[in-house]
């Protein structure tokens, strides 16, 4: 191997080290916290939501999403019963279009409630903060609203996600989910 001709080359290589280094340490957090997630749910009697799915911003732009929920055990309010919920998720990145910026992947972290119908229907209310940026997903903290049905180890949801127009542009992610439970 030829040794680098110029700073540049040095410069670069130390920056695709460090990025995947970064990228490396990033992997092994979320499966630390995924493993831990699932440990203190079984004592904790909660429950563990592992779900995918199409999400949709304007303009018909369509990309994967998947997200790994914690949902701790019912508690009883009024005639009604909520839990807290903490969630972790991604989009995949899609194609610019001419007058959208799509290209980056986003990570969003959620912390809220969710809130027991009837039945096992279910609304989800809670307040996220991302990272990475897009047209779609467009500030720091974004808003997530959920209606689903659940059964014992299963999920149907529809969910939205947008900064509720506190932040310009506010085109959001609507996304239907399929999941299961542990």
């Amino acid at each position: 191997m030829n040794p680098p001709t110029s700073f540049n080359q040095c410069a670069s290589g130390k920056a695709a080290r460090r990025r995947a280094a970064r990228h490396w340490r990033i992997r092994a957090t979320i499966a630390a916290t995924v493993v831990w997630v699932c440990l203190w749910s079984a004592a904790a009697q909660a429950r563990v939501e592992v779900s995918a799915g199409r999400s949709f911003t304007s303009h018909h732009q369509w990309t994967d999403a998947g997200f790994i929920e914690w949902v701790g055990a019912a508690r009883p309010v009024w005639r009604l019963h909520w839990a807290p919920a903490f969630g972790l998720g991604r989009f995949s990145a899609r194609r610019n279009s001419t007058d959208l910026r799509l290209h980056h992947a986003v990570w969003v972290g959620a912390a809220g409630a969710r809130l027991y119908l009837w039945r096992q229907a279910f609304f989800g209310s809670q307040a996220a903060a991302t990272g990475g940026r897009t047209d779609a997903l467009s500030s720091p903290y974004e808003f997530v609203s959920s209606l689903g049905w659940q059964g014992r180890h299963w999920q149907l949801l529809v969910r939205h996600i947008s900064n509720g127009d506190l932040h310009k542009p506010n085109h959001g992610e609507t996304m239907l989910l399929v999941g299961m439970a542990f």
